[in-house]
């Protein structure tokens, strides 16, 4: 069920039962390669998120959170950045007002990686007060699923699932090829802001655009994004998303180590 659909008298309801799972989706609103809109990486947490709801019991949706920590995309057009703060404060916002209603079991279906430290210090907080909070970050497990699913911003990874579910926001008269810079010869790029020196990765934080002219790296190329890798990708991830959960939900809730 979607927590915007009930009123506040069924929502007493739903959280008052201890088995409720909370789902939040979360992504940004920014760059992702030549062709991926810029809601990428709330499109996709928002269609799992659809596909959780018909497949389970016992959840509740919460309203997507369309933006996030973005600072390091922040120099293309579209990007909206919250900052780490700020993206912490809401996440603690979140948590709070639905923990203040009942709610223990949370799971956020994220889709942007630098949510991950605001998120992480959110739900270590509401730890400490007796409840559990899992991150799903969808990228990184695709490819474990399958290796011929590899991950990347703004690459063939993340377009191929948009298409399978949005496919007219693809815009293929955008594709052009990436033309990345490294730092020098003896240290190419290997991620956004991942360079290796003798096989070895290590950060050097540069801007996106200096980096890659598309702002895409990591993965295979936006032009290998396919409807069939995407549908197949979507459909397995999902699947495995819905047993882990089953599986999470069955985490006894932690001991209080704060009191209100």
């Amino acid at each position: 069920m979607y927590l915007a659909h009930l009123n506040w008298q069924e929502a007493a309801k739903v959280f008052a039962d201890p088995e409720t799972l909370v789902v939040i989706p979360v992504g940004s609103t920014e760059q992702h390669g030549c062709v991926g809109p810029l809601g990428t990486d709330w499109l996709i947490p928002e269609e799992f998120c659809r596909r959780l709801n018909n497949q389970m019991q016992k959840i509740v949706i919460a309203p997507v959170l369309p933006f996030g920590v973005a600072t390091h995309h922040i120099n293309f057009p579209g990007t909206i950045d919250l900052g780490l703060e700020a993206m912490t404060a809401v996440m603690k916002q979140i948590f709070e007002s639905l923990y203040r209603h009942g709610a223990r079991r949370f799971a956020v279906v994220n889709g942007h990686g630098g949510n991950d430290p605001a998120i992480e210090k959110a739900a270590l907080d509401l730890y400490r007060r007796g409840a559990q909070v899992t991150l799903i970050d969808w990228w990184g497990i695709a490819p474990k699923l399958n290796p011929e699913w590899p991950t990347g911003h703004g690459d063939a990874q993340e377009v191929a699932a948009v298409m399978a579910f949005r496919p007219e926001l693809i815009k293929t008269e955008y594709l052009v090829d990436n033309v990345v810079t490294p730092p020098s010869d003896a240290l190419p790029q290997a991620h956004i802001n991942t360079v290796t020196f003798e096989g070895a990765p290590v950060k050097i934080i540069r801007e996106i655009r200096d980096t890659v002219n598309t702002g895409g790296l990591g993965g295979l190329e936006a032009k290998f994004a396919t409807i069939e890798w995407g549908t197949e990708m979507m459909n397995g991830v999902s699947d495995w998303m819905v047993r882990y959960l089953e599986e999470f939900r069955r985490i006894p809730l932690p001991a209080k180590k704060w009191t209100e």
